[in-house]
């Protein structure tokens, strides 16, 4: 019983895969590490595929398509099998359906992990506690149905198209004939097929589930038959392939429509299927030399993408068919001894907030000057977003709307600066009439929702090839790429609030009818910001001048209204602007902007995750004005980690590690090594300010033993932790503390 097992067709394909195909063993390890969270757990990927939300919420739909998804990636595996390894099993071709019952027997994968799953669906959906038991079954019933589904429609071609010894040469099947097994229970193996065997030895096969059967010698048929049946097996396989391919970059185009904005795990298996369909497609045509060939191709098609035709992530609105802009040194000096744009800003700002202070004089008492506020909102997804708006429709209905008419500026990265962005427009439509307040639950509800799936279907099904469609902004075309799903879905969750130009915002800005907003995105070409404004802000990217120190000045920041003032930069779709704060590795991309050389944007956290540098620079440029007018400055900072953090245990490390760690930990403690940056420019500014700064904290609970996810995706549970975190002692101070300075 032993060396059938061992000697078993399912277990020696288990073994035969270790061995030749490691590809596929690293696909499936990925996916174990996914559902076990052993892979990026910080950014919530396992939450993903344990709680895939379709139209916005767990469904039974949702979980259907998330196993409809993970059938076509087992059929890919084992059409990718068997086109590789099916040579080495002659006594298939004397079966019924050679492909079928090489699927059958192929299950060991795919089973375990599939069970592997359904435990981990289970006590995620227990521990979100938004189901009960009868519906988690459900939910998984629904899991397995789609599994399933795609595997039943899957068999009527395969039933079809099969080629077997009766098919080809009208041959009946040893398998419907009686025999008696020439297999001794001595222990030895059969000589005959060991000689047949190409050193993958077999003794007993599945032909049905829970059916097993010996094998059989083949040796009385000829080898060419024998690799014809082999041959037009795969052969059906291989066009199968090629329809699934054709047919899953077909639903690329209908990607605009929202029932197709399917979970991003169920397209995270599309992706894999694409990829494990194509690289055995190029098996099935090279053979042994597939491996050079697809590396080849990949070099080639990654050159490809050099070209501009294929220069995808623009911001909408801009028009990149234009003289491009110079990004040299030559234009940084030039543009920083503007003393004549300098005064100009200067002016105009100082006028903005003249009416700043009108609007927040006590009319009461007209000699009682106001404090000035500054909001610094850090980066870190949707829980930021959502932090940043819960905190601050919170805290300003409790000082009954005066919070936003203090607040003078808004800066920060990423999702905070959504969530305050969003904030901002419901307060300027409240001042226009089109809402009744900004304090329903159902902006909170908005802000919250899923920016993930689209984004991921587009990356599945059409970009990682290139974008197949476009649409026109101002005259500008643009390719429909995972940043145009970005905003897209941003929009639409936000009900098109945002339906609006980076122009359109000048007007109530330099009025004061909302505070600034200044976004500051990093250049990845060499780090620099990206000052971005509807109104004039080249005060904070030119140097002060100084009397006493003389030193080779940088330029470490370029106004981008007037840096691609020839480019239309008023006309940028503000989204095009959140999303450049916002940009996320292979999640929302880099931005390619109109220069020579071409720059690329990425998160404003990479340089200030809080933006308290760019209110000390503005805070530095107004000084006087600020001691005049005001009675002192106070800068809130919304946090979505707290700022003294946990000192980590460092126990022995593997030499892995080891090697790691350097690298590892400077990228890890980015933010913290900030913070400390930014604490010296506090102590700084208590040199040079004249006005009295108070910086209050409202940070988030996001500790390792309670994380909530760094991901345009939230869970049930990470959004109530989120709403909860505004009742701990010390953010509950902090808000006492801003309500005082209010009064």
């Amino acid at each position: 019983m032993f060396r059938r097992f061992v000697f078993s067709f399912p277990f020696r394909l288990l073994l035969l895969d270790f061995k030749k195909n490691l590809l596929l063993i690293i696909f499936w390890l990925f996916f174990f590490a996914a559902i076990s969270n052993s892979i990026s757990p910080a950014y919530g990927v396992a939450f993903l595929f344990w709680g895939p939300e379709y139209l916005d919420k767990l469904s039974f739909f949702s979980y259907f398509i998330l196993g409809f998804s993970l059938g076509g990636f087992i059929m890919a595996y084992n059409i990718a099998s068997f086109i590789k390894n099916a040579f080495r099993f002659p006594f298939l071709a004397s079966l019924r359906f050679p492909f079928l019952k090489y699927c059958l027997n192929n299950f060991i994968i795919p089973f375990a992990f599939t069970i592997y799953y359904c435990f981990k669906i289970y006590f995620f959906l227990r521990g979100e506690d938004v189901m009960n038991v009868a519906n988690v079954f459900l939910m998984e019933f629904a899991f397995i149905s789609g599994i399933l589904l795609f595997l039943f429609v899957s068999l009527p071609y395969f039933y079809k198209a099969n080629k077997d010894m009766f098919k080809l040469f009208g041959i009946k099947h040893k398998d419907e004939l009686s025999y008696t097994s020439d297999i001794k229970n001595s222990g030895e193996r059969n000589k005959r097929l060991i000689k047949e065997s190409r050193d993958w030895y077999v003794e007993t096969y599945l032909s049905k589930p829970f059916h097993t059967r010996l094998v059989r010698s083949v040796q009385h048929y000829k080898k060419e038959m024998l690799k014809d049946v082999i041959r037009q097996n795969q052969h059906t396989a291989f066009w199968f392939q090629l329809i699934s391919i054709v047919c899953f970059l077909g639903i690329g185009f209908l990607g605009d429509q929202r029932i197709f904005e399917i979970p991003a795990s169920a397209s995270l298996f599309f992706l894999f299927t694409i990829f494990i369909m194509i690289f055995s497609s190029f098996y099935r045509w090279f053979r042994g030399w597939s491996t050079p060939v697809f590396i080849l191709f990949l070099l080639g098609f990654n050159a490809i993408h050099k070209i501009d035709l294929f220069v995808n992530n623009r911001a909408y609105g801009l028009n990149y068919n234009t003289t491009l802009s110079d990004y040299s040194y030559y234009n940084f000096k030039k543009m920083d001894k503007r003393n004549d744009l300098l005064l100009q800003d200067i002016n105009q700002t100082i006028s903005t907030l003249n009416k700043w202070k009108i609007k927040n004089t006590d009319p009461i008492n007209p000699n009682k000057k106001p404090k000035i506020y500054f909001l610094n909102t850090s980066g870190g997804g949707l829980r930021s977003s959502l932090w940043t708006l819960y905190t601050l429709t919170y805290t300003d209905s409790i000082s009954k709307g005066k919070l936003l008419n203090h607040i003078q500026m808004v800066t920060g990265s990423s999702g905070g600066m959504v969530g305050a962005a969003y904030l901002r427009e419901l307060y300027l439509q409240k001042k226009s009439n089109k809402i009744d307040n900004y304090y329903k639950k159902e902006y909170l509800t908005n802000i919250s929702k899923d920016i993930l799936n689209p984004i991921a279907f587009k990356v599945a099904t059409s970009e990682w090839l290139f974008p197949m469609q476009s649409f026109v902004v101002n005259g500008n075309r643009y390719p429909k790429d995972r940043a145009f799903s970005f905003e897209e879905k941003l929009e639409e969750n936000l009900n098109n609030v945002f339906d609006k130009n980076l122009s359109d915002y000048y007007a109530p800005e330099s009025n004061a009818e909302i505070p600034m907003m200044v976004f500051s995105p990093s250049i990845v070409n060499d780090g620099r910001k990206l000052m971005i404004s509807p109104l004039g802000i080249s005060y904070l990217t030119q140097n002060a001048r100084t009397t006493k120190t003389y030193y080779n000045r940088l330029f470490d920041a370029i106004e981008y209204s007037r840096f691609f003032e020839k480019q239309g930069a008023g006309n940028t779709r503000f989204t095009s602007v959140l999303r450049m704060s916002a940009t996320f590795p292979y999640i929302s991309p880099v931005v390619s902007l109109p220069s020579e050389p071409r720059i690329e944007i990425m998160d404003a956290g990479l340089r200030d995750n809080y933006g308290l540098e760019t209110s000390l620079r503005f805070i530095r440029a107004f000084n006087d004005w600020i001691a005049e007018n005001t009675s002192g400055i106070v800068i809130i900072q919304i946090r979505d980690k707290h700022k003294n953090i946990p000192i980590d245990d460092n126990p022995p490390q593997t030499m892995a590690q080891s090697l790691t760690r350097p690298m590892g930990s400077f990228y890890g403690n980015l933010f913290e090594v900030q913070d400390y940056n930014q604490n010296q420019q506090i102590l700084n500014a208590d040199a040079w300010c004249k006005s009295k700064i108070e910086i209050i904290d409202l940070q988030l609970r996001n500790d390792k033993s309670d994380h909530i996810s760094l991901s345009w995706h939230l869970t049930a549970k990470e959004k109530r932790k989120v709403l909860a975190s505004l009742y701990l002692p010390e953010n509950q101070e902090s808000i006492k503390r801003i309500i005082e300075l209010l009064k």
